[in-house]
C-alpha cells in the first residue's frame, strides 16, 4: 500500500484521517487514493481558525469536513447508479431461455429499448401480476397500463418478435 505524502503539504495526520474515515465506510485502498485526490483540496483549503468558533478541535472540524465529503460522494454514486438503472432494463424470467440465441438477443434489443415505464410494465407482466396489479403498483389506472401494453406489443410486432 503506497500512501500519497503530496510532497510534506498536506500534514501526514490529516492523510491518515482521510484513510481512516474512507475505510470505516468500506472503501478499498485503490478507491481511496482516488477519494485522497478529490478531498486533498478541500482539507488543503481548510481553515481551523473559522472552526475554532464553534469550540471544535481541529481534527473534530477536519473529521466532519471529511465525513461531508464521503456523504456527497456516497450520494452522488447512488444518484449515478440510479441513472444508469433507468438505461439498462432488464426483464426478469421464470422461464428457461428461449434456445435461438439470435431470437433472444433481439428481445434483449427490444425490451433495453422500452421506457423506464414499459419496462416496468413488461417485468410486472413476466412475473405474472395482472394490469389492476401492475396499476396499484405504479400509482395510475389500468388504462394507462393497458396503453403501455398495447405501446410494447407495437414495438415487438414492428421488430418480428409477435409469434
Amino acid at each position: 500500500m503506497e500512501r500519497l505524502d503530496y510532497g510534506g503539504l498536506v500534514e501526514l495526520w490529516k492523510l491518515e484521517l482521510i484513510v481512516n474515515r474512507a475505510k470505516r465506510i468500506g472503501l478499498q485502498w485503490n478507491d481511496i487514493q482516488d477519494l485522497q485526490q478529490g478531498i486533498i483540496r478541500e482539507v488543503m483549503g481548510f481553515s481551523y481558525k473559522s472552526a475554532k468558533s464553534n469550540g471544535a478541535t481541529e481534527a473534530t472540524a477536519l473529521t466532519a469536513l471529511i465525513d461531508n465529503y464521503l456523504k456527497k460522494l456516497i450520494r452522488s454514486e447512488a444518484r449515478y447508479r440510479e441513472h444508469l438503472g433507468q438505461f439498462s432494463c432488464q426483464v426478469q424470467r421464470s422461464y428457461n431461455p428461449v434456445p435461438d440465441e439470435r431470437l433472444a438477443m433481439d428481445v434483449q434489443d427490444a425490451v433495453a429499448a422500452l421506457s423506464k415505464q414499459e419496462c416496468m410494465v413488461c417485468q410486472a407482466l413476466s412475473q405474472g401480476q395482472s394490469k389492476s396489479q401492475i396499476a396499484r403498483t405504479l400509482g395510475c389506472g389500468w388504462h394507462t397500463v393497458d396503453r403501455l401494453i398495447r405501446r410494447i406489443r407495437r414495438r415487438f410486432e414492428k421488430l418480428g418478435l409477435d409469434e
